[in-house]
């Protein structure tokens, strides 16, 4: 049996040599992109988590895109549901990435 604790799960795995993860729920629609988004033009990604909440999965999405980019880049997060806005703030507090700004349904967050 193992464990590992990421920012948002516990994760606890029993079989011996597999590689843990988190599986995304099969009606997730979220979108991930290397490309310029439209906005301030400044994010060097894009997430689109759609209208799902926290819990629905976005957060571990998130979390896996921040740890794979460098320092000093920003995550654009277009998040429609209302509990983003409040988890993803509190998210970054615990976490140490920077949320530079909301404006309505979108999130940029910076990675120290």
């Amino acid at each position: 049996m193992g464990v590992r604790h990421t920012e948002t799960n516990l994760i606890v795995w029993t079989r011996t040599g597999e590689t843990p993860g988190v599986a995304a729920s099969p009606a997730a629609s979220s979108a991930v992109s290397e490309a310029q988004p439209q906005g301030t033009g400044a994010a060097h990604r894009f997430y689109d988590a759609g209208d799902r909440g926290c819990a629905g999965g976005p957060m571990d999405e998130i979390a896996a895109l921040i740890r794979k980019m460098e320092r000093g880049q920003t995550l654009e997060i277009r998040a429609t549901d209302p509990s983003v806005a409040v988890d993803l703030a509190a998210w970054c507090r615990m976490t140490g990435n920077q949320l530079v700004e909301q404006r309505g349904d979108r999130f940029w967050v910076n990675k120290p």
